[in-house]
């Protein structure tokens, strides 16, 4: 099974939920819930990046600097910590190669070494090759160090959900307009 490189933070899944005190505080207004919902969530999420940061393997400082929080778009509330993909090679604001470190490749290219072993042989189809050497290289293992950091500082990120609920329902949830996301250590 290939590791994922997101870690969604789901409100529903946190058992601790006051939801009769967010209930009456809203006015049992849903859209009011899902506000403070997902600010929560939010909250409980970028307390995560740090963690997950730190975790990250470290060769150019890339993929440690590409990790980040949101909302959720669909499904919602709630919030995921994971990798910006980075457009291309080129983008330094996202890491194009992240489902290469975390999930692994099971299938990895031939690899060919220089001309300078000359030799004549035969490739395993029986095709007749002059000067190049054909090499598999072996599966590379996926490091799921998304998942792994952010599941191990799951009860940190359940407190944090629950402290910022709490500080959201205490300073009152709008009607309109967003939430200031809480940040709590």
């Amino acid at each position: 099974m290939a590791q994922r490189s997101d870690f969604t933070i789901d409100p529903k899944a946190i058992q601790q939920l006051d939801a009769l005190a967010l209930s009456i505080q809203t006015g049992f207004d849903a859209k009011r819930i899902n506000k403070a919902l997902n600010a929560a969530s939010l909250a409980a999420a970028r307390s995560m990046v740090g963690p997950v940061r730190k975790a990250a393997p470290v060769r150019t400082g890339r993929l440690r600097r590409a990790v980040y929080a949101q909302k959720v778009m669909k499904n919602g509330p709630g919030a995921y910590v994971g990798i910006k993909p980075g457009k291309n090679r080129g983008d330094t604001r996202g890491a194009y190669y992240r489902w290469i470190i975390t999930a692994g490749v099971s299938r990895v290219p031939y690899t060919i070494t220089p001309r300078k072993a000359k030799a004549m042989f035969f490739t395993s189809g029986g095709v007749l090759t002059i000067g190049k050497k054909f090499q598999r290289v072996n599966p590379i293992p996926g490091r799921g160090f998304v998942f792994d950091t952010v599941e191990r500082n799951l009860n940190t990120a359940v407190r944090i959900w629950n402290e910022a609920l709490s500080s959201i329902i205490q300073a009152g949830i709008p009607a309109k307009g967003g939430i200031k996301v809480p940040k709590i250590k």
